[in-house]
């Protein structure tokens, strides 16, 4: 199945950004073509692939656009200054969104002209972490620490995207300058989450609970702790000290 958009300039653009994900980006895919909106484009952002994801992208319908410069801030960035929908959407190579994800996310812009954008939460894919000893943690991980996070995220009223589950509109997006500072820098991490600050500033942020998407944990490696601690620095560096990545 393919999700060719019929219109020229469609309603919304799905960005994902793509390095060598041909064992994920079927599935990613497959969950698109399988959307009940039915106007939209898919710009898959190839960063750099050496195996056969642009080509599975490409069966598909999707735009394959090229970004040699490795590193998702720069794939990002390039897809979605190519969009052509007026809402852009952000997941990844190794999600599956549920099939009304466009619809829902289409109609809390067209029910608020307030709303700059939208996002909703993530859980793993069962069995989707390494088989090491990381593995029995991951229910812990994902019930305690990200879901206490994002409880105290949404106290304190800061939007905490993440980019596999998030959407805004193309106007916003580069009113506040995109993924970049406000000297003009492209962040170097967390590109995501530091849109999302900005986007707050300027309208409407909503965050719906059930919007939820499924994604790879094979990233979650034996050194979670030090990952936590890793993610805790970055959380300070932007939150307390209020200086971009």
């Amino acid at each position: 199945m393919s999700f060719q958009s019929w219109n020229r300039w469609p309603k919304l653009s799905v960005v994902i950004p793509a390095l060598d994900e041909e064992r994920e980006i079927g599935d990613c895919l497959e969950s698109l073509a399988s959307q009940t909106f039915p106007d939209f484009e898919v710009i898959v952002v190839d960063n750099g692939c050496r195996d056969a994801t642009p080509a599975i992208a490409a069966r598909y319908g999707a735009r394959v656009i090229r970004e040699p410069r490795q590193g998702i801030p720069y794939a990002r960035e390039t897809g979605f200054r190519a969009a052509r929908g007026k809402i852009i959407a952000s997941t990844d190579a190794d999600t599956v969104v549920p099939t009304d994800w466009l619809e829902r996310i289409h109609q809390v812009f067209e029910e608020g002209p307030e709303v700059v954008a939208v996002f909703g939460p993530y859980r793993h894919k069962p069995g989707s972490a390494p088989r090491t000893p990381v593995r029995p943690l991951i229910p812990i991980y994902e019930e305690g620490l990200v879901l206490g996070q994002r409880a105290v995220w949404q106290l304190l009223g800061l939007p905490h995207f993440s980019g596999a589950n998030f959407a805004v509109r193309q106007e916003a997006f580069f009113r506040v300058g995109g993924f970049r500072s406000p000297e003009g820098r492209l962040y170097s991490d967390w590109e995501d989450i530091q849109l999302g600050f900005k986007l707050r500033k300027v309208g409407k942020v909503r965050y719906l609970p059930d919007l939820v998407v499924l994604t790879s944990a094979r990233k979650l490696r034996p050194a979670l702790a030090r990952d936590m601690i890793a993610g805790a620095k970055m959380a300070l560096h932007v939150h307390v000290l209020g200086k971009p990545l």
